[in-house]
């Protein structure tokens, strides 16, 4: 009997450890990219919708107010630059792709990276632009600081009339 007990137990043991296991073993990836072994990339034309426009249009709600139409016009109007931008970069990509000499290969790369430092200084210009306009809004803030100090002394103390802790009564 006593040789008869101990394989029972292996048996019973292994018979309910193993199938759950196995269950975790066998699970696999949830990602589809690993079933379908390519990449997956975003819908072109949902990407180009008016919905999903990285112009500034977005769905208005109240607690968010909606951008001033000079922002709008940056916007639209960088974003008209980015694409022509891009476009003529990958133009002459194209052309440096389809080059056969190695002069060629050199005039379109210098050819690419003039687009590219005409790029930089028009974001360094825009970065200059930014930074002056943030100092205006600073010194403008001064103006306001007596309104400001006494709205945050007034929030700071209806939390604190409004928190009760425990053991304040």
């Amino acid at each position: 009997m006593k040789n008869f007990v101990l394989p029972a137990l292996v048996v019973l043991g292994l018979w309910l450890f193993l199938p759950s296991a196995l269950a975790q073993g066998n699970s696999g990836s949830t990602n589809i990219a690993d079933h379908v072994a390519r990449i997956i990339l975003p819908d072109p034309a949902a990407l180009n919708s008016p919905i999903n426009s990285p112009t500034g249009d977005r769905p208005s709600r109240s607690e968010r107010p909606d951008f001033p139409p000079e922002l709008k016009l940056r916007l639209r109007s960088f974003e008209s630059l980015r694409e022509t931008y891009l476009a003529r970069q990958e133009e002459l990509r194209k052309k440096w792709r389809g080059a056969t000499t190695k002069q060629d290969r050199e005039q379109l790369r210098s050819q690419l990276q003039g687009l590219r430092d005409e790029w930089m200084d028009k974001a360094r210009a825009f970065k200059e632009e930014t930074r002056t306009r943030v100092e205006e809004l600073k010194s403008e803030l001064h103006k306001y600081r007596e309104a400001l100090d006494a709205a945050r002394e007034s929030a700071l103390d209806a939390a604190k009339s409004a928190r009760k802790r425990r053991g304040e009564e």
